[in-house]
C-alpha cells in the first residue's frame, strides 16, 4: 500500500508544478515597475520558497524574454 500512496504523490507534484508554472506565467507576464508589484512578487517567491529552482528558471526565462 505504500507504493501506491507513493505513487499517487508523485503526481500530485507533478500536477502541484504545472500549477506552480502557470502561475509563475501570470505572475511574471503582470509584474510592473511599481513598489506593489515588486512586494507582492516577493512576498509569493517567500511562499513558495520550496520551489525555489523552479521560481529561479521562470525568472531568468521571463528576464530573457524582457529588454
Amino acid at each position: 500500500m505504500a507504493a501506491g500512496s507513493g505513487a499517487a504523490s508523485g503526481h500530485g507534484a507533478r500536477s502541484s508544478n504545472a500549477a506552480l508554472e502557470a502561475s509563475l506565467d501570470r505572475r511574471f507576464q503582470g509584474i510592473s515597475n511599481t513598489m506593489e508589484s515588486i512586494q507582492s512578487i516577493s512576498g509569493w517567491c517567500i511562499e513558495n520558497k520550496k520551489q525555489s529552482g523552479l521560481v529561479v528558471r521562470y525568472w531568468m526565462k521571463w528576464l530573457k524574454k524582457c529588454e
